[in-house]
């Protein structure tokens, strides 16, 4: 759930992180078994997101969330690299 508060005639969002729009299609897995759920991730921050799924209210509580993103390499040093996600 997201609150707003209004100041000043302006609506001003609480989240903890900036959210950012995407369309990344995804998968989620519910972890009994069952096969992989297809879903599309709408919008991403660093805490959370927001997936659009064929039907919400059959959703486990928690689930395993999985997606791809192809990428290309912006930075190296010894131990770590720095990704930009490719539109296709």
């Amino acid at each position: 759930m997201v609150f707003f508060r209004q100041q000043q005639h302006k609506l001003r969002e609480l989240r903890r992180s900036p959210r950012f729009e995407v369309h990344y299609p995804a998968f989620w897995d519910p972890c009994d078994g069952s096969a992989l759920q297809s879903c599309v991730i709408s919008d991403i921050s660093a805490g959370g997101a927001r997936l659009t799924v064929a039907n919400p209210a059959d959703m486990p509580a928690e689930f395993l969330l999985l997606f791809q993103r192809r990428c290309r390499i912006v930075r190296r040093n010894d131990r770590q690299i720095g990704v930009m996600f490719l539109k296709k």
